[in-house]
């Protein structure tokens, strides 16, 4: 069964910001294909708790789920939803952690819920939860798979999307203060990071694994030439 990787505490334990949802959020010239948890069947009998917000999103990190690589992309959404019965049944949080799932063929899911175009505070990135968005690759990038090539322009497209929504350029730089200490980072240490950053950039873990975050310069190139960037 596919589960949370081992390195992702929930934001409860962190300090973090409270702001009050955003109210106007521009919209890009297209939006990407995703599929909405009622059609990937999330139980929502499980989600207790009404989402809450960041001001905005700074940055995407991308994760690896750590599960098996061995799956037929119909079964897909039967992998997420054992992820949100782990996330909230093993974890205790209150919904499944990352905001977004990619398959290796490139179909991309609504992970948290709150609205896909709002810029909704997920369990991902342990001291940088407030200020960002987690997107998380189905399967195992650190024994031995690789990322395909649709799964890496799906990610790249989401990113540039989700990052565009707030004006930040997919391919830029951003210093955010770590909201607690990290194992990379300490508590209140600036953290200079691309605005397309691999989990273990903010946080002590393997993930996404060694193929994936070698893609990531790739993937930071197509997010910035893709017709999902508010600026193309």
């Amino acid at each position: 069964m596919p589960t949370q990787e081992p390195t992702g505490p929930a934001p409860t334990t962190e300090p973090s910001r409270t702001p009050e949802p955003s109210t106007t959020i521009p919209t890009p010239p297209t939006v990407p294909a995703i599929v909405s948890r009622a059609d990937w069947g999330a139980d929502e009998s499980l989600v207790q708790n009404p989402p809450s917000y960041l001001n905005k999103v700074d940055a995407v990190f991308v994760h690896h789920t750590a599960g098996t690589n061995d799956y037929a992309c119909a079964d897909s959404p039967a992998i997420i939803r054992a992820i949100l019965t782990y996330h909230v049944r093993t974890n205790g949080w209150n919904d499944i952690g990352y905001n977004f799932f990619v398959d290796k063929c490139g179909t991309v899911f609504e992970g948290r819920a709150g609205g896909v175009q709002r810029p909704v505070l997920g369990a991902h990135t342990y001291g940088f939860n407030s200020y960002s968005s987690g997107i998380s690759l189905l399967g195992d990038y650190q024994s031995g798979g690789t990322p395909t090539a649709a799964a890496q322009q799906a990610i790249a497209d989401l990113a540039a999307w989700k990052l565009g929504l707030h004006g930040v350029d997919p391919e830029a730089k951003v210093t955010l203060t770590a909201a607690a200490d990290t194992g990379v980072w300490t508590k209140g240490q600036a953290a200079t990071l691309s605005t397309i950053s691999g989990h273990r950039d903010g946080y002590a873990t393997l993930c996404p694994g060694t193929t994936l975050y070698s893609a990531l310069p790739g993937i930071r190139t197509a997010a910035g030439s893709s017709p999902y960037t508010t600026g193309n």
